[in-house]
């Protein structure tokens, strides 16, 4: 299951960094995942991320290099709202999921729901992410 989840995590990262209302930069994340229907919630993860200009530019891009076993589609940016809807085939399984980010300057907020096959059987999955990101400067060179 921590594959699941870090694998979760990974895409709504990606998808942050669309064309238009986010800047190329070192961003810190921090992502709050809840599993519907698990007894456990798994603590808060929160990592630093250099965003280069050309994954600012393009979502799709950012999206297949973070996840190369993803495919991105119906991504759009609209002002300050980035939304999409991605399918990936990762450990055997498929997960599909739509999510929303809304940026504020150098800060964004924004929620990601996947569902995907129980691994341990017995019906589907449902996670839903809740991200923050912030801009905390130049990336490291």
């Amino acid at each position: 299951m921590k594959k699941t989840v870090l694998v979760v995590a990974l895409l709504g990262a990606a998808v942050a960094f669309a064309k238009g209302p986010q800047r190329a930069g070192n961003w810190h994340l921090t992502v709050h995942t809840e599993m519907v229907g698990m007894p456990v919630t798994p603590p808060p993860m929160s990592f630093d991320k250099c965003i280069t200009p050309a994954a600012a530019d393009d979502p799709k891009q950012a999206i297949k290099e973070q996840s190369p076993d993803c495919d991105p589609a119906d991504v759009k940016v609209a002002g300050n709202k980035v939304t999409y809807k991605m399918t990936c085939h990762k450990h055997g399984g498929t997960q599909t999921g739509a999510g929303e980010m809304v940026y504020s300057g150098d800060s964004y907020s924004g929620t990601m729901t996947v569902e995907m096959d129980n691994p341990r059987g017995g019906g589907k999955v449902k996670v839903i992410q809740h991200m923050t990101g912030q801009r905390t400067g130049d990336c490291a060179k």
